[in-house]
């Protein structure tokens, strides 16, 4: 059985090992106390419940996998593989009647998303689409709503750079990962 050293290096992430591509310092005190909260809001406000393991599951990935699309534009999939695997365990544990919900919602996302990154290859990237799949999974109805959300944000944070540095800032691009992120945890949550 071959196993992997989160220190080997990869290609998808430019020759970097995933330790590298982690936060340090303040950052991974900030990242390891945001994901920690939500852990266990998760479990607070959904009590001992499939959906509180999913999310306790899903927010603090998604806090990784933001904090290192912001700082890298690479969304790791030795981080979202595992989740989605996870994710579907949980859902297919919690909830088997309404497993191909979220497997719908899952293929339906990431579908939608790896199409746009086929069609617009400089808009997403592969990362997102797989974050979709993940995103998808873990919501099953509740999709829409956060990706409702992410796009609204990241429509109000391209307004704000426009805004602060020009109609030239219209080339300039932004990670997707963090407003996927922010919109998927706030559909958890309110939803």
């Amino acid at each position: 059985m071959q196993t992997t050293d989160v220190r080997e290096t990869s290609p998808e992430r430019g020759g970097r090992s995933l330790v590298d591509l982690l936060p340090a310092g303040r950052s991974l005190f900030a990242v390891t106390t945001l994901a920690v909260f939500l852990a266990v809001a998760s479990f607070a406000v959904f009590g001992a419940s499939g959906r509180a393991l999913v999310g306790a599951i899903l927010c603090p990935t998604l806090v990784v996998l933001a904090s290192i699309d912001l700082r890298h534009r690479l969304l790791p999939n030795t981080i979202v593989f595992p989740a989605i695997v996870a994710v579907l365990l949980a859902v297919a544990g919690a909830n088997p009647h309404g497993f191909f919900e979220h497997l719908w919602a899952g293929l339906a996302l990431g579908g939608f998303l790896l199409v746009f990154v086929l069609v617009f290859p400089a808009g997403l990237g592969m990362g997102d689409a797989k974050v979709g799949f993940l995103i998808g999974f873990a919501l099953g109805w509740r999709t829409l709503s956060a990706m409702v959300i992410a796009f609204f944000g990241l429509f109000l944070a391209a307004l704000w750079i426009i805004s602060r540095q020009g109609l030239s800032a219209r080339r300039q691009s932004l990670p997707f990962g963090p407003f996927l992120a922010f919109g998927t945890i706030v559909a958890f949550f309110l939803t």
